[in-house]
């Protein structure tokens, strides 16, 4: 049966380990049931701002092997132009046992090699030329994927039911363009409307599903920059006036101009 238990602590009662192990418990409880089926990835917050070879990571909660980490101090690091691709990763480290509590321990670090996505997860990358600024603003749904000068978010894992999926900035900023530039496609625009009423949290099957239906090809389990690309192309057709569907059972493509 549904039901919750919550302890009463009233003067003159004796303090029960019960009534402390009913504390500990429930808001571990919540959590556990608020994300069963979740991918890992951002929760929230983990912005980030460059300024004076100074690279800083704002709060934010992280979900990783059905635990949530929290950030609760901005992390500040050097972080000086090199002209290659760098990535900011986070290495989960070993649980630690220490004074009766169980301590799940992170690493932030920035390294040339890609995230290996069990122990480590991407936040971002980016390649900072010397003598530019990294910004971390964007003026356009393609300027996400600018290769210098800028943090590139396309490949950060963020954390919806059914699995990972695209960072919600993203899939808003598709579908805003999308819908300024004339939808004349009813999957478009059932997909975009949808996108925005959620703040941009999409699930990786449903925008798998929108993919394949427009392009006309399997995007099941490409990944982020599959799923990127391929909304980056719906947005080049809808500017030239055209809209890919996918027909028949053998995902056959077809254009119609309008």
């Amino acid at each position: 049966m549904f039901q919750y238990v919550y302890p009463q602590f009233e003067k003159k009662r004796l303090l029960r380990v019960e009534m402390l192990d009913q504390l500990r418990d429930y808001p571990k409880n919540l959590f556990d049931l608020s994300f069963q089926g979740f991918g890992d990835g951002i929760v929230n917050g983990c912005s980030f701002n460059w300024d004076n070879s100074v690279l800083t990571v704002s709060p934010g909660i992280i979900y990783h092997s059905e635990k949530l980490y929290m950030l609760t101090e901005p992390f500040i690091m050097d972080c000086k132009a090199e002209d290659r691709m760098r990535y900011l990763k986070v290495q989960f480290l070993t649980e630690a046992m220490e004074m009766g509590r169980i301590i799940g321990n992170t690493r932030i670090v920035l390294e040339e090699k890609k995230a290996d996505g069990v122990t480590e997860m991407e936040l971002c990358r980016f390649r900072l030329q010397n003598g530019a600024r990294l910004r971390s603003t964007y003026e356009s749904f393609s300027d996400y994927s600018t290769e210098y000068d800028t943090i590139n978010l396309i490949y950060q894992p963020y954390a919806a039911a059914g699995g990972s999926t695209l960072n919600p900035r993203l899939v808003c900023q598709f579908a805003r363009e999308l819908i300024k530039g004339g939808v004349s496609d009813p999957l478009d625009a059932g997909f975009s409307m949808a996108a925005l009423s959620n703040d941009g949290v999409v699930s990786v099957s449903c925008m798998e599903e929108y993919l394949s239906a427009r392009h006309g090809e399997d995007f099941n389990g490409n990944g982020n920059g599959a799923i990127y690309r391929g909304l980056l192309e719906i947005l080049k057709d809808n500017g030239k006036g055209e809209f890919k569907r996918r027909t028949g059972s053998h995902g056959n493509r077809g254009m119609l101009l309008i």
